[in-house]
């Protein structure tokens, strides 16, 4: 049996954005997802100290299956880096070997772009987005596909990238993109804001309105929106997680918006805010999107390992 290795480049040219988005909102119409799967990192840890070195110590490998993919996966992520290895779900053989990272970054910006448009107003237009670059760039392509934007906004802490990158996306996404020196400008007049990156709004006033996702939300060690933003806004979350706990409770689910069993917004002027804790699950169904997509590429390198 042929595995397939696809590159970064590879994972973002058969990912189809709208067919994706369709799997996804199904997703969520179906499941109600959980907890994030737990890494297992005693067995990283132990092979770290079997080998003498402790670069394995930093590591996370997550094991993953969900409803109606034929196939399960193994996350791991170390130091900034992520592969991924799909397997067949009756023989275990190994499908593919993918670049995670961007799988991640992908899918991310897909889910962001779900919760714009069930909790977003729909005049929004206006977007503001803090932090790095590459999830900077999948949140903006994935919003173009359920809002017609006009202005960006960004703003990266490190001033030496951070007009260099608005420069970047502004060319590469073809949009009016400016670089701003702080959360609070960035905001200003945005309709839609995207926290990236460990970034957080601190107090900058949010116009009336306004839609805030946070994506890697359990990644923060403190809540990267105010007290108060947070208590007077409605709040929703893609999946239960112990460690999203902020001053106030992300009690509505997405699956709720999109299947209509609760309103998305209650009025023009409420705020939402939309905690994303990337439930993995939604990763293993973007590998097998990809995957499938990817059939059929003469291109891509296969190899049988059992040769």
């Amino acid at each position: 049996m042929l595995t397939a290795f696809l590159s970064r480049t590879d994972v973002s040219r058969h990912l189809q954005a709208l067919h994706l988005l369709r799997e996804l909102r199904e997703a969520f119409s179906k499941h109600r997802f959980e907890a994030s799967t737990p890494p297992l990192r005693t067995s990283l840890s132990e092979a770290g100290r079997e080998l003498g070195g402790a670069a394995a110590n930093d590591a996370e490998l997550r094991l993953t299956t969900f409803p109606g993919v034929p196939a399960w996966s193994v996350l791991t992520q170390s130091k900034g880096r992520a592969t991924l290895q799909l397997h067949d779900k009756d023989s275990g053989k190994l499908l593919a070997v993918m670049d995670a990272a961007q799988l991640l970054s992908l899918r991310a910006g897909m889910v962001s772009a779900l919760a714009a448009d069930v909790l977003a107003r729909s005049d929004a237009k206006n977007v503001a987005v803090l932090g790095m670059g590459a999830a900077a760039s999948s949140a903006l392509k994935s919003l173009r596909l359920v809002r017609s934007i006009e202005r960006v906004w960004f703003h990266e802490p490190n001033v030496a990238d951070n007009f260099e990158l608005a420069r970047r996306l502004s060319t590469t996404l073809s949009m009016a993109i400016s670089a701003v020196d702080t959360p609070r400008e960035a905001v200003l007049d945005a309709d839609l804001v995207v926290l990236t990156g460990h970034v957080a709004l601190g107090d900058a006033t949010l116009r009336p309105g306004t839609h805030v996702t946070v994506l890697g939300a359990d990644q923060f060690a403190a809540p990267p929106i105010s007290r108060n933003v947070l208590e007077s806004a409605r709040r929703f979350r893609d999946a239960t997680s112990p460690t999203l706990t902020w001053s106030a409770p992300f009690d509505l689910e997405l699956r709720e918006a999109l299947d209509g069993s609760k309103p998305g917004r209650e009025s023009a002027d409420q705020l939402t805010v939309f905690a994303s804790v990337s439930p993995p699950q939604l990763d293993l169904l973007t590998a097998w999107h990809v995957f499938e997509g990817a059939r059929h590429d003469d291109t891509l390198t296969r190899i049988d390992l059992e040769a």
